[in-house]
């Protein structure tokens, strides 16, 4: 759930050791001006430049990927590798070496996008006032992604077992799991992704995949990060930002992963589909401004119930605090608010125009806030939902309509 764990960077003695990060950022060559422009913005980095070797060739990240975790500094403890199209935090140089005194063993992501499933994993990191959260998707967010400089120089030997046409993201996710290694996320993310045109078109498949909690224009304290890390034994996240969005429930403990339905979990866990429907008629009554953009009752809801079974989730997390202990919580933590802010935005990436995005989503935010504030205290009238925050002592499968008079 969430413990502190002690710092991986320092010696016996407890004192801090000398980290020295060797920094790459890989480009394609059409984009050797964005990759010169990060250089030239950041010198304290020493930034070297590594450029696509066959830019002629069919888009792939992994040939790149491989000369970039291979050019190591002699003397680096650690090789961070950055894609070119990033933006770096205010102060990114003083945070990184700071989150890198106090991180959990492992590679350490910097960036996540606000719509992948470790997206909502990073946002109950923030509610409950962590500085990291693992990886829970497949592969590994390399946009901005640091590893020990030892295994950074064994990458390239382990990725020729792939074809170029391996996204570099699952090749490193493959290579830190066979060594035994977790890709945690920091939180807040130091780096943003910048829009630009994608070479493999991932800006049309997928939307705009901007950062879950990024400090635009803050400057980072000297303890920004702490060794506190969050781990939810499960997440609600919303589709895929389609027309057919809907709400999943996933467990993330030992028990095997199944994506779910949400409605399949919440009815037999007491919940009848009329008080469902109440609670979140209920929140609506005090949002109206959801209604603004447009949207139907049946999308509001999808927003409003994947945000329900994260307060549910967040409640377990930090057990054995009431219900009231929601707004403290809120308030108490600094990101909590930024990362809650852009759930709605990542769920609307394909549905929303770029220039009205974060406008539209800021109307849906204070509803999606309620929605988690509703869930957060759902346990006081339905004490069974805490099998959701407990999927390793439950056992939950999914069940079509269950609780309705068909399943009977």
């Amino acid at each position: 759930m969430i413990a502190r764990i002690r710092p991986c960077r320092r010696d016996q003695a407890g004192m801090a050791r000398d980290i020295r990060v060797s920094t790459v950022v890989m480009a394609h060559p059409d984009r050797r001006h964005q990759a010169e422009q990060l250089r030239r913005r950041h010198p304290e980095l020493d930034i070297q430049i590594v450029l696509d070797p066959e830019p002629e060739g069919k888009p792939a990240t992994l040939r790149t990927a491989k000369l970039a975790w291979s050019a190591v500094r002699e003397d680096a403890t650690h090789q961070l590798v950055l894609q070119e199209d990033v933006q770096l935090c205010n102060g990114f140089a003083a945070a990184m070496h700071q989150a890198l005194q106090v991180a959990p063993e492992g590679a350490i992501a910097f960036f996540a996008n606000w719509v992948m499933s470790t997206s909502q994993a990073v946002r109950l990191a923030a509610f409950t006032g962590a500085s990291w959260t693992p990886v829970v998707d497949s592969w590994a967010p390399t946009q901005a992604l640091i590893i020990p400089a030892p295994l950074a120089r064994q990458f390239a030997g382990f990725a020729e077992r792939y074809s170029a046409d391996k996204p570099d993201n699952r090749a490193m996710a493959e290579f830190l799991t066979e060594h035994g290694l977790t890709t945690y996320v920091s939180v807040p993310n130091l780096v943003e992704h910048r829009p630009a045109q994608s070479l493999l078109l991932n800006d049309l498949f997928y939307g705009i995949r901007n950062s879950t909690v990024f400090p635009l224009g803050q400057d980072l304290g000297a303890e920004t990060f702490t060794s506190t890390v969050a781990t939810p034994p499960a997440v609600a996240h919303l589709g895929l930002g389609d027309f057919e969005s809907l709400c999943h429930y996933e467990p993330l403990g030992r028990v095997e992963r199944s994506t779910m339905n949400i409605n399949e979990v919440l009815l037999p866990a007491g919940m009848s589909t009329l008080e469902l429907e109440e609670a979140f008629v209920s929140d609506l009554d005090y949002h109206p401004e959801a209604l603004k953009p447009g949207f139907g009752p049946s999308m509001l809801f999808q927003f409003w119930l994947t945000m329900f079974v994260q307060g549910i989730v967040a409640r377990g997390m930090l057990e054995p605090v009431g219900p009231k202990a929601f707004d403290k919580r809120l308030d108490a933590s600094p990101w909590a608010r930024i990362a809650l802010g852009t759930f709605a935005a990542g769920a609307l990436r394909k549905t929303c125009p770029r220039d009205k995005i974060h406008d539209t989503a800021a109307q849906l935010t204070p509803l999606c806030i309620t929605g988690m504030r509703t869930g957060f205290a759902a346990i006081e009238h339905w004490p069974d939902l805490r099998s959701l925050w407990a999927p390793d002592a439950n056992t939950i499968r999914p069940r079509w309509n269950a609780g309705t008079k068909e399943s009977k």
